[in-house]
């Protein structure tokens, strides 16, 4: 039977979850809170009350699951795009709500720290604070932060010092390995309830997930000699499949697409070729070499490298961009005169163009072409502001989102995109955390090197409520490193045409990141022939670890959820 609360209950509740309380009576306030937190177990979820959240019903049912048969630790191993991260944030917030935790701590990549904060906040009214100082860790309430940061040294015990009421690892097939220091720091973390979240436990080897399950319940699997006797026929081949899905069923939530009845919509994606005029191909050539001179006189190459690869990507994007950088340039004090006389040439030379570029060009035709709303992305504030200027002489709305701007402002520029139309031009601030599904037009004004960053643009309108087929436009200018990057993301990683939840996995052959391996490699290469040659070699380092992820997601299939072949 549902349990109907009270108009005095239903304030408590809702005070509960905002963090605040009318200065009643605290004795009768304490015992309303706590009649609130046992209210017949975990047959009803409190918190959707007072949010404004709808879930599907495979994530309802994992969440009870959770919450009323594994005791808040559980393996969330849905396919990718179900929804898993509403689905440990609603987890969180039951316990909030019932007064079960006060601490928590959420650890996951650097690149989705952002995107964790928003989504908490803004969908589970959740307040986090971000955390990478070494003594910020016993600070009360949940902290979210990357693992890598946790597990350092100087911020390790600290962390494991403090009595974690939940802990929530995103990302958790980097737990795999039970011998290396992710692993032993998360083991060695005090807490009470924990949740691993992970599309694909089994990467490569069923021990694998012995070392996943083993974090969560101990002794779940006995010893790792009698898993493999009696599950194992050797590291990829499972035995006594029935009796393994049984054990895994104690603490292991999974939905698949199938299960959920749920189809992500289409990805169609269009290549608009750029073609550069003379200007702004010698502006082009003359920039590159420029930074290859620059790079090869150094002897900071560490420290150079990456201001170097800011100012190609900034000159992929448009000549405003790459003025500021070069501009800096001219005036760097570490450099040779004739560098600084150099950059101070070449800027001037890209003011000139201003207003003027091919790409800017090619926008503008796009967005009006598409006759609908659209989410148009650069990477940088003085591509945003050239093509706000453009579009909103002509007539089209305009929402500008970036970095800078407070909450209510983003708030904001997002409700006047929802209501108005036109185009929301976003610095990738706007691809963490925010819910465009209203929109389906995916505009890459400019094309980051690192495809984390790609995914992370079109997850925000393609994503569980998206109703129509999403369509996605890159700008792709021939003789330029950004064609190199459109087919290494394109061609080697299929990126646009799919969900790729492991990204992290695939690219972990490439310990600089891609755009730390392509920028060096531009800087490196004596001619076009040297460039294309190395670039090819990380094509087919990417298109190995894309096979195999992908004979992965079928391990995954076969010993998860019964599938074969």
């Amino acid at each position: 039977m549902d349990v109907v609360f009270g108009q005095q209950d239903q304030h408590v509740l809702a005070a509960l979850q905002q963090g605040r309380f009318e200065p009643w009576n605290r004795m009768e306030r304490r015992m309303r809170a706590e009649r609130l937190s046992v209210t017949r177990g975990f047959n009803r979820l409190l918190s959707l009350q007072t949010l404004n959240l709808e879930l599907y019903e495979h994530q309802r049912q994992a969440v009870l699951r959770v919450l009323r048969d594994m005791r808040g630790r559980a393996l969330l191993a849905d396919e990718v795009g179900l929804g898993k991260t509403i689905e440990a944030g609603v987890i969180l917030k039951e316990y909030l709500v019932r007064g079960l935790v006060r601490r928590a701590l959420i650890l996951v990549p650097a690149s989705l720290v952002v995107q964790w904060r928003e989504e908490l906040e803004n969908r589970l009214s959740i307040s986090c604070s971000i955390n990478r100082h070494p003594d910020g860790w016993e600070q009360a309430g949940c902290i979210i932060a990357s693992l890598d940061t946790a597990r350092r040294p100087e911020h390790a015990g600290r962390v494991q010092a403090v009595a974690w009421d939940m802990v929530i690892v995103d990302e958790a097939h980097r737990l795999k390995n039970r011998h290396t220091v992710s692993w032993r720091f998360v083991d060695g973390l005090r807490k009470k309830y924990l949740l691993l979240l992970t599309a694909t436990p089994i990467q490569n080897d069923l021990q694998e997930l012995y070392n996943l399950l083993t974090l969560l319940k101990p002794g779940l699997l006995q010893t790792y000699s009698a898993f493999r006797r009696e599950h194992m026929f050797d590291r990829r081949s499972p035995r006594q499949l029935g009796r393994l899905k049984s054990r895994l069923a104690e603490v292991m939530v999974r939905s698949t697409r199938r299960d959920a009845l749920i189809r992500l919509p289409r990805r169609a994606v269009t290549a608009v070729p750029v073609q550069l005029g003379p200007e702004e191909r010698r502006l082009y050539a003359e920039v590159v070499q420029f930074a290859r001179d620059v790079y090869a006189a150094s002897d900071r190459k560490r420290a150079t490298l990456f201001p170097l690869i800011l100012l190609l990507r900034e000159l992929s994007s448009s000549p405003e961009a790459a003025a500021r950088t070069l501009q800096t340039f001219g005036t760097h004090s570490r450099l040779d005169d004739r560098f600084r006389q150099t950059a101070r040439r070449l800027a001037v030379r890209a003011e000139e163009l201003s207003g003027r570029s091919a790409r800017l060009t090619a926008a503008v035709d796009r967005v009006k072409a598409l006759h609908e709303p659209a989410v148009v992305f650069t990477e940088f504030r003085a591509s945003q502001t050239a093509l706000a200027r453009e579009l909103g002489s002509l007539g089209v709305p305009v929402s500008v989102f970036h970095g800078r701007l407070n909450r209510e402002e983003r708030r904001n520029a997002v409700e006047r995109f929802r209501r108005e139309g036109g185009v929301l031009i976003s610095t990738d601030a706007g691809s963490e955390g925010q819910n465009l599904q209203f929109c389906r037009s995916v505009v890459n004004y400019d094309l980051p090197w690192n495809p984390m960053r790609v995914e992370q643009r079109i997850g925000r309108v393609h994503r569980l409520g998206q109703a129509q087929d999403v369509l996605i436009t890159i700008f792709v200018s021939g003789g330029t490193v950004d064609a190199h990057v459109y087919r290494l993301l394109c061609e080697k990683l299929r990126l646009f045409q799919q969900v790729i939840g492991d990204l992290d996995v695939i690219l972990a052959q490439e310990p600089e990141g891609l755009a730390g391996t392509v920028g060096r490699i531009v800087l490196e290469s004596a001619d076009e022939q040297d460039l294309e040659r190395r670039l090819a070699d990380v094509g087919r380092r990417l298109e190995a670890a894309r096979t195999a992820w992908e004979r992965a997601e079928r391990r995954n299939r076969e010993v998860l959820d019964g599938e074969s072949g």
